[in-house]
């Protein structure tokens, strides 16, 4: 545990050090930024006449969903380079001679997921509310004189989503992890985890409910199937919009466990290479 702590602080101080972790963290505050604008300016044309209260819930669903999209290829390429850089560099080698063991090389960089996610969930989540208020208030959201939904219900759904999505993003940084014990280099395990991450993605309705059973289906993409994907309508008070209890539940129950086998699959790969 001492050398997973060792290797948790080690990534930590490299991370916060890098002038590409500064630079990422502006992209992703500029496109959840840009993304609420575009919404705000959207709902402020013809079509969002009717609604007298709750304007800003729809761009902060939208500009928090954008920013999470990319998070989650920010995290996949980060991990996916982590262990695979370090060996081509011979940083690995150095690190295990030194003091931890191939394990704590592993599980020292699942601690550190936590931590990006909170980070990115935070940034992206401050920048798209700040430009959503431009667009009206957090109030209820008012349709035509109708309140459609209240402003704890809709925190309420916002807050649920939130954390429906989190496990799904820790378990796409232990799939980065796995696939960076795997690959001969960095640049190939970036290029196999972003392919696979992506396949699945685009070819996931051919999965049917089948689907639901890989962590995958629970983190915002493009093709959105996630908790996270029903905001935007829920955010605009659409009746057919919202997550089921067992949305919620699989979303809270299935990436965890397949966390800790694409980590333990890493580790069991990492044991019997060399060097």
């Amino acid at each position: 545990m001492k050398g997973s702590w060792l290797i948790l602080r080690a990534e930590l101080a490299r991370l916060v050090w890098t002038r590409s972790t500064w630079v990422t963290g502006l992209l992703l505050a500029a496109l959840s930024a840009l993304r609420a604008l575009a919404s705000v300016a959207a709902s402020a044309g013809p079509g969002g006449a009717s609604v007298s209260s709750g304007h800003a819930w729809a761009p902060l669903a939208d500009g928090w969903r954008a920013g999470l999209v990319l998070g989650v290829l920010v995290l996949l390429t980060y991990s996916a380079r982590s262990i695979a850089g370090d060996r081509e560099t011979g940083v690995l080698r150095l690190a295990i001679t030194r003091s931890a063991t191939r394990g704590a090389v592993i599980w020292g960089r699942l601690m550190l997921a936590p931590i990006m996610i909170v980070a990115i969930v935070t940034l992206t989540g401050l920048s798209a509310a700040t430009v959503a208020l431009r667009a009206g208030d957090f109030g209820p959201l008012v349709e035509d004189g109708y309140e459609l939904l209240s402003a704890s219900e809709l925190r309420e759904e916002f807050t649920l989503g939130l954390l429906a999505s989190l496990p799904g993003l820790w378990a796409t940084f232990a799939l980065g992890l796995l696939i960076s014990c795997m690959a001969r280099s960095a640049t190939g395990a970036v290029a196999g985890a972003l392919g696979t991450f992506l396949a699945f993605d685009l070819f996931k309705d051919a999965l049917g409910d089948a689907r639901f059973a890989v962590f995958a289906s629970y983190v915002p993409t493009l093709a959105d199937s996630s908790p996270w994907g029903e905001l935007t309508g829920v955010a605009r008070g659409f009746s057919d919009a919202g997550f089921s209890d067992a949305l919620l539940r699989s979303a809270l129950t299935v990436p965890a466990p397949e966390a800790l086998l694409l980590a333990g699959l890493g580790w069991l790969v990492l044991i019997r290479r060399s060097l």
